[in-house]
């Protein structure tokens, strides 16, 4: 009797332990899943931004290369606050389990895939025309971004 009173304890006491708790909702949270999806669209982005400045403006002082630069420092704190966000909720917190931390990985790859096909779209087809573009562009308002700490 008592071994067995044991083992039900040590059962009770494992699910009421955080890792036995965190099991999550199943799903993100609006600003969960926008600040994935965005995350994606801005490593994407530095990356995009990075390479230009690399390949065309090495020692440049030429408009479209100061204009690029001052958009990467942007992105930069942009993708820096939503990393942390991303951090704080999901990828480090207790209360989040493994069903959240995969939606949030596909949300990130959504994100630069989308990126990439509206960057390699026909010249011909303007961006409002393709869903990924239109996306893309819900990263790209400041506003949509005021739960994050500044």
């Amino acid at each position: 009797m008592a071994g067995r009173l044991g083992a039900v304890l040590i059962v009770g006491m494992a699910m009421w332990s955080p890792a036995a708790t965190a099991q999550g909702v199943g799903f993100l949270t609006e600003h969960e899943r926008l600040s994935s999806y965005c995350a994606g669209v801005f490593d994407a982005r530095i990356r995009d931004i990075n390479e230009f400045l690399k390949s065309q403006c090495t020692n440049s002082k030429r408009r479209d290369c100061r204009e690029a630069a001052e958009e990467l420092e942007k992105a930069k704190v942009r993708d820096r606050r939503l990393w942390d966000y991303l951090t704080r909720q999901i990828i480090t917190s207790r209360e989040q389990g493994k069903r959240e931390r995969t939606l949030s990985t596909a949300a990130i790859a959504k994100g630069g895939s989308d990126w990439l096909a509206c960057k390699q779209r026909d010249v011909r087809k303007p961006a409002e025309e393709l869903l990924a573009c239109r996306e893309v562009q819900i990263c790209l308002i400041e506003a949509h971004f005021d739960f994050l700490d500044q």
